[in-house]
């Protein structure tokens, strides 16, 4: 088994969320805020958090396309998922690992790269963050900022795991004494590697948060997108094209109709109303989202 290292002896934590943000943020999770936090830091508590977090929760880069700016902050995180949003990594995995922490989990930053295509470069680059946590001396990676990953915290140990075995948790080849995740056949990327040293809001994985939501190139830039997986599956968005890929069968493919389907499945679907968010705002970038899609198909068919 790869050991926890760490590059501190007192690893950097979260700061613990105000009494108020806490409930809110388990009412969002669906979860009786009174219950959860009676209950002592458990390996089932730890599923049921992590399940509905990913459940309910969407990786969603809309807030990018509105021209919004976040911080690498876990409480300001929090704050967001509270409001009725979602996030990508850095706010959906800093928020949970600021909740954990006020409930009395052991939560640790890692750096992680995730890659989208089999043929990226693989290692820690720092477009991800990941979490791991420690209850009764067993290591567990939890995660959920990868929109169709695990939908359950996953035991520090390698072998296959998920539906029907289809995913798999090995040490890195890339990162040394690091892990790697390989995703299931169809997933939305090949796979991600990530550091076991502890790390925090550094000024690298500041920068590197800044260029994934703000440059040009960046794929979180590019395309608008929301992602979750549930018990029977993962459904997402990208552009104006719905997709649900069951557990078990052929996955679906279709294109939203129009502005007013789009705003329902984000509100319905994805649990996204973007209830504060001006109407304008949103029509544009629904507009871009369909001048994008017919660019792609322009450039498909030349």
């Amino acid at each position: 088994m790869i050991s926890m290292s760490s590059t501190a002896a007192d690893p950097w934590r979260p700061s613990a969320l105000a009494d108020e943000v806490v409930t809110a943020y388990l009412r969002r999770l669906g979860l009786d805020p009174m219950a959860e936090r009676a209950e002592r830091p458990s390996v089932a508590q730890l599923h049921r958090l992590h399940a509905a977090h990913v459940e309910r929760v969407p990786y969603e880069t809309v807030w990018i396309a509105l021209g919004e700016r976040r911080e690498l902050d876990p409480v300001a995180a929090a704050g967001y998922l509270v409001a009725g949003r979602g996030g990508y990594c850095y706010q959906l995995n800093g928020a949970f690992s600021a909740l954990l922490t006020t409930l009395g989990y052991p939560v640790t930053w890692h750096r992680a790269g995730v890659q989208g295509q089999p043929g990226d470069s693989v290692g820690d680059s720092g477009n991800h963050l990941a979490l791991t946590t420690v209850l009764d001396g067993q290591g567990w990676w939890l995660d959920t900022g990868l929109g169709d990953g695990p939908l359950d915290p996953v035991p520090l140990v390698a072998g296959a795991f998920g539906p029907d075995d289809r995913f798999r948790l090995r040490p890195s080849d890339s990162v040394p004494g690091g892990w790697r995740f390989d995703h299931e056949p169809g997933g939305s990327f090949a796979g991600m590697d990530f550091s076991t040293a502890a790390t925090g809001p550094t000024s690298d994985l500041r920068d590197k948060h800044v260029e994934l939501s703000t440059s040009p190139t960046s794929g979180m830039v590019r395309v608008v997108t929301a992602q979750r997986r549930t018990p029977t599956g993962v459904q997402g968005i990208r552009g104006l094209v719905l997709s649900e890929r069951p557990v078990a069968g052929s996955a679906t493919v279709r294109q939203l109709s129009g502005y007013a389907e789009w705003r329902a499945v984000l509100r319905e679907v994805f649990h996204l109303p973007l209830d504060d968010v001006p109407e304008e705002r949103l029509r544009q970038v629904w507009q871009r989202i369909e001048a994008d899609h017919a660019a792609w198909e322009r450039d498909r068919r030349s």
